[in-house]
């Protein structure tokens, strides 16, 4: 899953999506309208919360837009509820006045070279 094909989700700061495209129903299993407008809980690994939404908060507060500079193999939730091992690359996302306006996550299928989230 490259290019077009590659799940794309935007959260506002406030962690609920608000896009959510055909590569993400298709990676993650959810159709866009059971996704957006719901908290990125519904990806993430009950066990992963509290680390997820210390470094979302951390991120969103730091207004950077810099999260990192590689790619992660982490842990994600699919809809039928089993875990599976994708690649995400994170971004905090900023209007025209630079204000932060939430945060893009592009997934695709893992990749052997991609450091593993506990690295993290």
């Amino acid at each position: 899953m490259t290019g077009p094909d590659a799940a794309l989700v935007f959260a506002g700061p406030d962690g609920v999506i608000r896009i959510w495209n055909s590569g993400a129903e298709r990676l993650l299993g959810h159709y866009a309208e059971e996704a957006i407008g719901r908290r990125l809980d519904l990806v993430i690994p009950p066990e992963y919360h509290d680390r997820h939404w210390a470094g979302f908060g951390a991120a969103m507060a730091a207004a950077d837009g810099v999260i990192d500079h590689l790619s992660y193999d982490i842990p994600a939730l699919h809809r039928d509820g089993t875990e599976l091992r994708v690649e995400v690359r994170l971004m905090v996302v900023h209007d025209s006045r630079n204000r932060v306006v939430g945060a893009m996550a592009v997934f695709t299928p893992p990749d052997e070279e991609a450091p593993a989230l506990e690295r993290l």
